[in-house]
């Protein structure tokens, strides 16, 4: 479950998926402070990192991941914290022994800990991210499995596309994933692994975009936002079957009239005969409306 607790109120936005939740607090500006935030350009990311696992040291390559993220999104990363810079972001990423699999094998849970924050607003966003291995029938080991869950979890995948939209745009956590699965490689790429970013990306950023985007499609239909109306129709479009699935599951959640012309479409003409059922279902479900063309 996501909850999103402004910090002069309690919000509960949808669910990501079974499991713990992640929060986000978000600061409601006024027009003078996002005046003095929209002009912020540099940041310092201030790290640090605990583990479980052997000799205390972590797979993950969250200190150049998070730097990728911020510099793709437009920010310059100053690397010492005496260097000037206007935004500060701190990360506090902790892996802890999860439950026993069996007599050798414990699975992980991870919490990070994300926060923004301005030299003269103070802080603006704070977010706890969960993620908990479940030893998939893959057969993946656990740990490997857990950093592929956090990966790819939308309200990290994402967090540079999330803390633009705070600082450029004003907007939400929902309208900084809207623009994170816009930005993504073209909808005929069926690997979704090369392409997509302003900046070179990571090994572990290209190689979660399939499942990032697949796990966003999903949170908006969690969410219910009609803002993620246009960017759902748009994956209709997608080469992957299950891309498109998800999209339809999720338009069909979020119930808007306007998605009509674009799902009766898939249902005509979608080469999946899986796929044109599916946009069959939602159609049946969908409110009528005249001003739908």
């Amino acid at each position: 479950m996501i909850k999103i607790r402004f910090f002069c109120g309690v919000v509960l936005l949808g669910l990501f998926s079974v499991g713990p939740p992640i929060w986000a607090d978000e600061r409601a500006l006024t027009d003078e402070e996002f005046q003095v935030l929209r002009v912020a350009k540099t940041m310092y990311i201030e790290l640090t990192t605990t583990t479980w696992m052997p000799r205390g040291r972590t797979m993950t390559l969250i200190e150049p991941n998070l730097r990728t993220k911020m510099e793709s999104a437009g920010f310059t990363v100053v690397r010492d914290p005496t260097d000037a810079h206007d935004l500060t972001v701190k990360v506090e990423y902790h892996e802890k022994r999860g439950q026993q699999i069996r007599v050798d094998m414990y699975g992980t849970n991870i919490t990070c800990l994300i926060g923004l924050e301005h030299v003269s607003l103070g802080p603006l966003l704070r977010m706890t991210i969960r993620e908990s291995s479940t030893y998939p029938s893959t057969g993946t080991p656990p740990y490997l499995e857990v950093l592929e869950k956090f990966e790819a979890n939308p309200y990290y995948y994402f967090l540079g596309d999330i803390v633009r939209g705070q600082v450029v745009s004003r907007l939400d956590t929902t309208g900084g994933l809207i623009q994170g699965l816009q930005r993504l490689a073209p909808l005929d790429s069926p690997a979704d692994d090369d392409r997509g970013f302003e900046h070179s990306l990571l090994v572990t950023e290209t190689l979660y975009a399939m499942l990032a985007r697949e796990n966003t499609i999903h949170e908006f239909g969690q969410l219910k936002d009609a803002r993620a109306v246009p960017v759902l129709t748009s994956q209709l479009r997608h080469s992957s079957r299950q891309v498109r699935l998800l999209a339809l599951e999720a338009l069909g959640a979020i119930q808007a009239a306007e998605s009509r012309p674009a799902i009766e479409r898939v249902a005509q003409d979608d080469k999946d005969e899986a796929v044109r059922q599916a946009a069959a279902a939602v159609l049946g479900s969908l409110p009528s409306s005249s001003t739908v063309p």
